[in-house]
């Protein structure tokens, strides 16, 4: 009998061993990692949980129950970024196994990262409905330049970059000229030109008539009816195409854009206006007076 009882207790150990190492194999975590997870559930409970009561200390049970129930109808999206990445995961395993040699696996590398900027852009650059709906009401003013302190490098940018945009939409940047293209293009815009001089006083320029054309034209700018306190410097710029340091669309032998107190623009012979150029080295000029602070800016009125 007592070697029966020895036996049923060596089985049973033998048993629970077994179910033991089937559900590690299934994918069960060891003590040590199940109490980091808890920690990690304890802490996302209470982000979640604790925000709601931060918010609003006076709430009552009813209310913390139904904010709850909101945080699990929006946990379902959660889950599915979960699931998204992990068969994001597995599309991107068979890519780089699939790939023969270093070269095309960085050359399909390079693409998607490419591919990932395009779709991952602020959406001004993306789309220009939105924008558009913005700015109809005729005392909107969409700011499409802004310098206040050379923060943001405007001197050496690119074609595609001012093409596209570039820079803080809060403190230093450009729109983009394909956008001021399709924005311009969809009806009649006027530009407000702000500008600061070294000694802090301000004067401005309005053009009620503000056109940027396609690329094809090389952004030409149409620009006139002037009004304001700066003096109509922006006249020498009409019909004239946009040049930047890798796109010579300018008059002159050498590229203004390359020259330091000139800079992408629209210029002919140069620019009687510098706007683009680079603030650490030089001074924002109109005409022969110099600038520390600049903000273009556009609205449809009509």
């Amino acid at each position: 009998m007592f070697i029966f009882y020895s036996l049923l207790s060596i089985m049973i150990i033998a048993v629970h061993v077994c179910c033991y190492t089937e559900v590690n194999v299934r994918g069960t975590r060891n003590k040590d990692e199940l109490s980091v997870d808890d920690g990690r559930i304890d802490e996302l409970m209470s982000i979640l949980q604790g925000s709601c009561v931060h918010e609003n200390p006076d709430q009552t049970v009813k209310q913390l129950l139904q904010n709850t129930n909101t945080i699990l109808k929006n946990i379902n999206v959660y889950k599915e970024i979960v699931k998204k990445n992990k068969m994001l995961r597995k599309e991107l395993t068979w890519i780089i196994e699939e790939s023969k040699g270093q070269k095309e696996t960085s050359r399909i590398v390079d693409l998607i990262k490419k591919g990932v900027r395009d779709v991952c852009a602020p959406k001004k650059y993306k789309d220009c409905s939105g924008i558009s709906s913005n700015i109809t009401n005729s005392k909107t003013l969409l700011v499409i330049q802004r310098r206040i302190d050379g923060s943001t490098d405007f001197f050496g940018r690119t074609w595609n970059e001012y093409k596209d945009g570039f820079g803080d939409v809060q403190k230093e940047y450009w729109l983009g000229n394909k956008y001021l293209n399709i924005l311009t293009s969809s009806g009649k815009y006027e530009l407000k030109v702000d500008l600061v001089n070294t000694k802090y006083l301000k004067t401005y320029a309005v053009y009620k008539t503000f056109v940027v054309g396609d690329e094809n034209s090389k952004y030409k700018l149409t620009i006139g009816d002037y009004t304001g306190t700066a003096a109509n410097r922006m006249n020498y710029n009409n019909g004239k195409s946009f040049t930047t340091k890798d796109r010579d669309n300018d008059s002159r032998s050498g590229n203004c854009a390359t020259i330091i107190n000139v800079g992408p623009w629209w210029n002919d012979n140069c620019s009687y206006v510098s706007l683009n150029l680079d603030l650490k080295k030089s001074k924002m000029r109109w005409f022969a007076f110099d600038f520390i602070k600049a903000e273009m800016k556009i609205r449809k009125i009509n």
